[in-house]
């Protein structure tokens, strides 16, 4: 699976591109998810892996980094 490093530090909710993220149910999550980068998605993914663990944005996430990186989806 294509997953960050799992040694990289998660990063904190003031690193986060998705403001009040630490605070959001997960659909207000998915409502963001479409408008990150790659760099962002990265960071959100680290970040909800080592803290909330919640598997539907884990799996969005990650499918957002594959479209990313097959040149779809480009964040504008």
């Amino acid at each position: 699976m294509d997953l960050p490093d799992d040694i990289t530090p998660a990063p904190t909710t003031q690193e986060l591109p998705i403001a009040g993220y630490k605070h959001l149910p997960r659909i207000e999550v998915e409502g963001h998810v479409g408008e990150l980068g790659k760099e962002e998605a990265t960071a959100v993914l680290r970040y909800e892996r080592g803290h909330r663990d919640r598997t539907p944005i884990i799996q969005l996430l990650t499918s957002r980094l594959r479209q990313l990186r097959s040149g779809e989806g480009q964040s504008s």
